[in-house]
């Protein structure tokens, strides 16, 4: 599904404004990331790999698709259809066909690759047009609804791989490529902050992760599943993890410098009593096509602007909370809220929202 041409365009204009700052003539786009921004292209033939299944010459006047005679015609009719893309084609069995092209086109001038200039690239993504933030919400709904979905459908007895397995099919049914997938059965929860899934057996508590990608955005979701009355220390620690959640969730405001959101959350854990957990996983931090652009920490100085979406995701040993939210200027609202999975009042400091339940099955 490509962009809309205004959508292109608009892009395309960022693009060409920093080119002329940074005095580049010629910027060649190579991967995944950065293709499927500027085009809603899918860049990938293997999912796996960083590289764009064909490359972007991005010029002062034109955008060429520099692509091999396996998929050119294939990216421009079904993926990049309306683009106002220029083919340029090389054949495959060619080892240096991309490379000759490129020349070919720019009469041999310098040409910069978008890993020479990577993380000013970036910043380029992290401000969302309206049409992205509808394409985020509905990436983030697919994605909260796979995992609650799966909440309730998961037994004892199930293996953390079985689980998995199912998430990935409900995911893959909703458009969602769950790049991570986390599950952590019973005491896996408490000693293990990125639970790959194991063949361990579900007996009472299951911690359930995703973080799902659909139209090149990632959406994060964590829920909790407890089979019988939930112990009343599990229920404190996640009471307590909740209100840091808050804590992160209620300084995520237009203007707000990141390195203080972090310490404003690093704050709530002490005052939860659980001082230095903190230590033991990154908080999230400022989303979109990728997981994280960036991970919070006490000396990231970037600054928060309406419109972006971000994922806090702190954990306390058992727990863990962690939902999208958009920055809106009237307050933060959470992307991953379905309305159907029940929720505790979490609150710091005079700022409080519902925050998703452990659920007790």
């Amino acid at each position: 599904m490509a962009w809309s041409k205004s959508e292109f365009d608009q892009k395309l204009a960022r693009l060409r404004s920093f080119m002329a700052q940074e005095n580049v003539a010629n910027l060649l786009i190579t991967g995944q990331t950065n293709f499927w921004w500027l085009t809603g292209g899918r860049p990938f033939v293997n999912q796996a790999v960083e590289k764009a299944c064909a490359d972007l010459l991005v010029t002062a006047d034109k955008v060429y698709l520099v692509a091999n005679n396996i998929e050119a015609d294939r990216l421009l009719t079904e993926e990049l259809s309306g683009l106002p893309l220029e083919k340029a084609v090389y054949s495959w069995w060619e080892a240096a066909g991309a490379q000759s092209m490129v020349r070919e086109i720019t009469g041999g001038a310098p040409v910069v690759t978008e890993g020479e200039v990577a993380a000013k690239l970036a910043r380029l993504r992290w401000n969302l047009l309206p049409e992205e933030r509808v394409r985020f919400a509905d990436a983030a709904k697919s994605a909260a609804t796979v995992v609650e979905e799966l909440a309730y459908a998961i037994k004892p007895g199930m293996s953390e791989l079985e689980i998995s397995a199912l998430m990935k099919e409900k995911a893959a049914a909703a458009g969602v490529s769950a790049f991570v997938s986390l599950v952590a059965a019973d005491e896996r929860a408490y000693q293990y902050r990125h639970p790959l899934p194991t063949d361990k057996k579900v007996q009472k508590y299951v911690m359930l992760v995703i973080s799902g990608q659909k139209h090149g955005l990632y959406a994060s979701v964590t829920r909790l599943v407890h089979f019988g009355p939930v112990p009343a220390d599990l229920r404190a620690r996640h009471q307590a993890v909740a209100n840091v959640d808050a804590a992160f969730i209620g300084a995520t405001r237009p203007g707000a410098k990141v390195s203080d959101i972090f310490a404003i959350g690093c704050q709530a854990y002490a005052d939860m009593g659980f001082a230095g957990e903190w230590q033991y996983h990154h908080q999230g931090g400022l989303a979109g096509y990728n997981s994280r652009e960036l991970r919070a920490s006490a000396d990231c100085a970037e600054i928060v602007a309406s419109g972006q979406v971000y994922a806090w995701n702190p954990t306390i040993a058992g727990v863990k909370s962690e939902d999208t939210i958009l920055v809106a200027e009237d307050g933060p609202v959470v992307l991953t809220a379905t309305g159907k999975y029940p929720v505790i009042q979490a609150e710091y400091r005079g700022f409080s929202l519902d925050r998703p339940a452990i659920l007790e099955r």
